[in-house]
């Protein structure tokens, strides 16, 4: 075959399960066994700190990035539960509102009815004022002709028990 195959023939060159790598003194650096490294690496170690740090840093962000946004979706939570509460409150507080207005209508109507039927009955008892009124001066007016009655009848019979010459005396 090719050349290929020749490379892949040597026994100390073989693929490597993940599990099977060293891992290097850094978390995440992979060394190969057997590898030389080609290029000098020590002035690289400076470059390799300043990377994980900023990974660290990144990973710390991400860290308080999902904190936060777990806090603001709890209070988010908390929000919709209150808006939940506080619109059934107010859907009660509306209900109340409407019964209150009915109730204050059928009141109104109520109080209505009852003026018309005390201004009715204050009519009447005008009325019955007046007639009593009346019929207390038709009760002194006959009255009086009762007493101007009696009288003539009282003078008659007086006339006609006296003899004739006395009957003058008295006018």
């Amino acid at each position: 075959m090719g050349s290929l195959d020749r490379i892949y023939d040597q026994p100390n060159e073989h693929i490597f399960l993940k599990s099977d790598l060293p891992v290097g003194p850094k978390e995440g650096i992979v060394r190969f066994r057997g590898a030389t490294p080609t290029v000098d690496t020590r002035g690289y170690d400076a470059v390799l700190d300043l990377i994980y740090q900023a990974a660290e840093m990144m990973k710390g962000v991400e860290n308080n990035a999902t904190e936060a946004e777990k806090i603001a979706y709890q209070k988010l939570q908390l929000a919709q539960r209150r808006i939940d509460e506080l619109e059934t409150e107010l859907r009660t507080a509306q209900v109340c509102i409407k019964e209150a207005r009915v109730n204050l209508k059928e009141s109104e109507d109520a109080a209505r009815i009852e003026r018309s039927r005390l201004e009715s009955a204050e009519s009447k008892m005008c009325e019955l004022e007046m007639r009593a009124r009346t019929a207390e001066a038709q009760a002194k007016e006959n009255a009086n002709a009762v007493a101007r009655i009696e009288e003539a009848i009282r003078t008659q019979i007086i006339a006609k028990r006296l003899p004739p010459n006395k009957r003058a005396l008295p006018a």
